[in-house]
């Protein structure tokens, strides 16, 4: 089981399935309400992105790929999204307001801004999260204990579960491949995307580091050597670890762990140990992942603007998050069946030359559960 920020605290008894979840992007700025693109703020149920996109081509008779977004999002669960389409592309908008897919989306808002929309105009996500049956038993004073528990260290931005396939199929085959071995026969004869297998292990090592710190309680801590991004986006090696702890406690700058890879910035001294020490467990080498593209993700989230309110017998939790947050992983600090359903990351068997044949599900891409 993936350790957590809330191990040593009382968790809810309680259920969040996905038609509980609704979510909802921030922009950094409001839009312009003027310039060449047309902006639509869409509530989508139980509705894909793609299906979003080409509903708003169809309205007006336009290609999809002229339908811009900040990235996908869940298909299951309530989701508000921004779209936008060149205004020359178009010649009314007014078919733009009723787009639609059988009930199943609407549209909000109609305005218009100088750029299309894209993943850097969206600061977060805002999460209402109903956790049914949460009140009962003191629970929303547990609910608070771990709220604040959270706000103050940080969530472990695990990356999630589905994302490494079915029992973890997807990152046992990656793992295959990175020492050098072939796929078997009956994995290879399904068509498994290689380049998606690759991904999952490199995913999967990332929550290898990123587990082993928050055992050794080293989610807030700041190591000698850290890459760390700071509050506007500029990342850097820490030099003055003392300077660095401050700046983690005030959350001016959070500390982002190996997705490893070609390219990724290196670390040093104490944080570098750690991020090698990985690798010598998994028997890889650096040359090994050096076939994947290296970038790093911020190991620990804090979820803003929060609260907790009972509503009957339920808790209603309202946050938001990091767009590459998953929301499954908030979940899993809260809820003690959550918790025990997100094992097993940690503890795949990489070497592992039989597996099940990939299924249809193929879980959401970074960015889907928040």
């Amino acid at each position: 089981m993936l350790p957590r920020a809330t191990d040593d605290l009382p968790r809810l008894h309680a259920r969040c399935a996905t038609k509980d979840r609704a979510c909802e992007e921030v922009l950094l700025k409001a839009p312009a309400r003027t310039g060449d693109y047309h902006w639509l703020k869409v509530a989508k149920t139980n509705l894909g992105t793609h299906q979003v996109r080409a509903a708003i081509a169809r309205s007006v008779g336009i290609d999809a790929e002229l339908v811009a977004c900040a990235g996908n999002r869940d298909r299951a669960g309530r989701c508000v999204q921004w779209f936008s389409v060149p205004a020359e592309a178009v010649d009314h908008p007014g078919p733009l307001r009723r787009a639609g897919v059988q009930g199943k989306m609407q549209v909000l808002e109609l305005t218009a801004s100088h750029k299309p929309v894209t993943p850097a105009l969206v600061e977060r996500l805002r999460w209402t999260l109903t956790l049914r049956g949460a009140a009962a038993n003191d629970g929303y004073l547990t609910a608070r204990r771990l709220l604040d528990r959270l706000r103050l260290g940080g969530s472990p931005n695990y990356v999630a579960l589905e994302r490494f396939g079915e029992g973890g199929s997807f990152a046992r085959w990656g793992r295959l491949l990175l020492s050098g071995r072939r796929l078997p026969p009956q994995v290879a004869a399904t068509g498994v995307d290689g380049a998606r297998c690759l991904r999952a292990a490199q995913e999967w090592l990332f929550n290898r580091y990123l587990a082993a710190r928050v055992a050794d309680r080293l989610l807030a801590s700041c190591l000698s050597g850290e890459v760390v991004r700071g509050s506007r986006g500029e990342v850097t090696v820490v030099g003055d670890q003392a300077h660095g702890e401050k700046r983690f406690a005030s959350w001016e700058a959070v500390a982002l762990g190996p997705l490893y890879g070609a390219g990724m910035l290196p670390a040093a001294g104490a944080a570098a140990a750690r991020e090698a020490a990985v690798l010598a467990a998994e028997e890889l080498t650096a040359a090994q992942v050096g076939r994947l593209h290296g970038e790093r993700r911020a190991i620990r989230c804090q979820p803003v603007k929060a609260s907790v309110d009972p509503v009957g017998g339920d808790l209603t939790l309202v946050c938001e998050l990091p767009t590459d947050a998953y929301v499954s992983e908030l979940l899993a600090e809260f809820l003690a069946s959550a918790a025990s359903s997100a094992a097993g990351a940690a503890a795949l068997d990489a070497d592992g030359a039989d597996g099940d044949a990939p299924g249809d599900d193929d879980g959401p891409p970074p960015g889907d559960e928040g």
